[in-house]
């Protein structure tokens, strides 16, 4: 069965001085651990700027938790395990998990077996997380929530 995790944040932190948020270092997280599993992952962030962020972010992990990525349209044909992509630039590639960073939900997400997305502590944002909890549901997903407290 499809299936979403929503991984709810507990309280509010600051960006690092790297400028990446709590959410996307955990998202980050969940890509390494994907890639070890040997799952194709396609990142799907809100805007350029965020997608430059997580590929910034990913090339600044030591050597053990190195992850082969790249953004929508770089790379190898057929991309590599990790695609990061934007709402202006989506990629075709077939992957197994679907991490979504997006605010809306993600029309595609029918395509995918495992999806991860996040509830951020911000109201506006948990709202946002409620419509897409809500239309993950109406769409046949299995949901579950894990409350995550960020340090």
């Amino acid at each position: 069965m499809k299936k979403v995790i929503f991984y709810l944040l507990e309280n509010q932190t600051e960006a690092s001085e790297t400028g990446i948020l709590f959410y996307e270092k955990l998202a980050c997280q969940k890509i390494v651990e994907a890639w070890q599993a040997k799952q194709r992952v396609l990142v799907a962030c809100q805007d350029q700027v965020q997608a430059e962020r997580i590929d910034e972010y990913l090339w600044q992990l030591d050597t053990d938790n190195f992850v082969p990525h790249n953004l929508v349209g770089e790379g190898m044909k057929g991309g590599s395990p990790v695609e990061i992509c934007w709402p202006q630039k989506r990629s075709s590639g077939n992957r197994q998990l679907l991490i979504n960073l997006q605010e809306q939900f993600p029309e595609f997400s029918g395509l995918y077996h495992d999806i991860i997305d996040f509830v951020p502590v911000d109201e506006r944002l948990k709202s946002l997380a409620r419509n897409r909890y809500k239309t993950y549901k109406e769409s046949g997903f299995n949901l579950k929530t894990i409350p995550i407290l960020c340090t």
